[in-house]
């Protein structure tokens, strides 16, 4: 989902937006993975080749996508209750306490994706902040608004701390 979001808020940008999500057989915290290209300039071929940003939440899934997909001058934000990086990445590493921040603050988890998608999206620049907003809260079922507003503004917080 949280790919998804952030490709409606490059199109509301005025962006270039191509993605594809691909989900395991446990989809609600299995394994998925999400691509999501983002572009001023038209997009030739819509699938990652190389990616510029890696978000993982699982060591499985960071092991199986770090070399895979995020080039070396790539940056890889990980959750950091979940994903113990390797030692020998060339990547950078950034670390993102979202899953545990949403607990805390949120008293669920359930938003844990909201605020590492509003972390990494003002951190990395990639979108605008009202734009995800907007893309965030028309794309929330209505009984999640509440919680993923607040959980944007706890990544919005963390991501103007991150310095890249």
């Amino acid at each position: 989902m949280a790919g998804a979001l952030l490709g409606a808020a490059g199109f509301k940008d005025g962006l270039q937006v191509a993605g594809a999500s691909f989900y395991g057989s446990a989809a609600r915290g299995g394994e998925c993975r999400s691509e999501v290209l983002l572009s001023r300039e038209a997009i030739a071929f819509p699938f990652v080749t190389s990616a510029d940003v890696l978000v993982a939440f699982s060591q499985t899934t960071y092991q199986r996508y770090l070399a895979w997909t995020a080039c070396p001058g790539g940056v890889v934000f990980y959750d950091d209750a979940g994903v113990r990086p390797v030692a020998d990445a060339v990547q950078r590493h950034v670390s993102v306490a979202a899953a545990r921040l949403a607990e805390a603050s949120l008293g669920t988890a359930v938003g844990a994706n909201i605020v590492m998608l509003a972390a990494v999206a003002s951190a990395a620049m990639l979108v605008s902040r009202e734009r995800l907003v907007e893309a965030v809260l028309e794309g929330s079922p209505s009984r999640f608004r509440d919680v993923n507003a607040r959980a944007l503004e706890l990544g919005f917080d963390l991501g103007g701390r991150i310095s890249l």
